[in-house]
């Protein structure tokens, strides 16, 4: 590690956290009190404008929030939009018209889309200010990081799921942990070993980096080995949903968030783990095995008195909830 040897991460945050069980005696609510786990408070007050706003950056499931946070505090109209002439998707877009020419270029430098690892790339390397991100800091990412003699700040801003889809016609709905963590080292090559029909099993899996390779790799094999399967490997957030809508036979995983908000479309279809579907309530009341956080990140060396500083800390204190809420996310609590 360099002179940077910490970072603020969701284990060390969890870890100092404190419980409030009110007088109902309901599920305890984690409290956080971000001065607990060393974040400063912002050594100046500064009204956003285009001329001081951060360029903020990260994952393709979080453009929604960026920019939705963006334009509610720079007072610029937006508004969800389906991406007819692309790719289908749905995104919450600025008012562009109604801005002159020059604040257009202003705007449109702030909010970055880099995409999960091009972003902690792009934070690390100076170039982005703040950066929202499916995921915490990748173990590549952070080998640059220490490489670079950087350190970051993060903190959980909203609550997400690390979701399974099939094709809407595999009749396959649940799938417990141990199997898919099978299907993926490849024990269980054929659906109908899982209960479904006599048919090899396609495992669809992301790019090294991604959000959701990361993700995949972490959390769900948990240091077991996937087989490599280079024919199934996609390289973009859409390419699960293309390789889906044509495969019966295939499985995939993805963000919750980007599934449900972002396609919410028909192509392909959410199963359950462990007998658990993922939804807003399972999330909200982490019933679901695989819950996971939205973070926002800044530089460990960055000034205290920044406006991107000062937007950080104002998420870590849960100040924009409400937009939060507004762009779809479950709020973390």
């Amino acid at each position: 590690m360099g002179k940077w040897g910490f970072v603020i991460t969701m284990l060390a945050i969890i870890s100092l956290a404190s419980c409030n069980i009110d007088d109902n005696g309901d599920t305890p609510e984690l409290i956080i009190d971000p001065v607990e786990v060393g974040l400063e408070k912002p050594t100046a007050t500064t009204v956003l404008s285009l001329s001081n706003a951060p360029i903020i950056d990260g994952s393709d499931s979080t453009e929604p929030l960026r920019n939705l946070l963006m334009c509610r505090l720079l007072g610029i109209d937006c508004q969800w939009l389906q991406h007819l002439e692309t790719d289908g998707t749905w995104g919450i877009v600025p008012q562009w018209q109604s801005l002159s020419d020059e604040d257009n270029t202003t705007l449109q430098r702030i909010l970055q889309n880099r995409n999960t690892h091009s972003s902690f790339v792009s934070l690390i390397d100076g170039d982005d200010d703040i950066i929202i991100t499916a995921r915490d800091i990748s173990r590549d990412e952070q080998k640059y990081a220490d490489e670079k003699d950087v350190a970051l700040l993060s903190y959980p801003i909203a609550k997400d799921a690390f979701a399974f889809i099939v094709n809407p016609k595999n009749p396959v709905h649940n799938l417990s942990i141990a199997q898919i963590q099978k299907i993926y080292t490849g024990e269980i090559r054929n659906w109908k070993e899982v209960g479904g029909n006599d048919a090899a099993i396609n495992p669809y899996v992301r790019n090294p980096n991604s959000g959701s390779q990361e993700k995949m790799e972490t959390i769900v094999m948990a240091g077991l080995t996937m087989i490599d399967w280079p024919e199934m490997v996609g390289y973009v957030m859409l390419a699960p949903y293309y390789q889906l809508a044509n495969d019966e036979n295939g499985i995939a995983y993805t963000p919750f968030y980007y599934y449900n908000t972002i396609v919410n479309d028909e192509r392909t279809q959410v199963i359950g783990v462990e007998g658990i579907v993922p939804s807003k309530q399972t999330i909200e009341n982490d019933s679901y095995p695989y819950v996971t956080h939205v973070i926002a990140s800044v530089r460990a060396d960055i000034d205290k008195s920044s406006t991107a500083y000062q937007l950080f800390y104002q998420l870590a204190i849960g100040q924009h909830s409400d937009i939060v809420k507004e762009s779809g996310y479950i709020e973390h609590k």
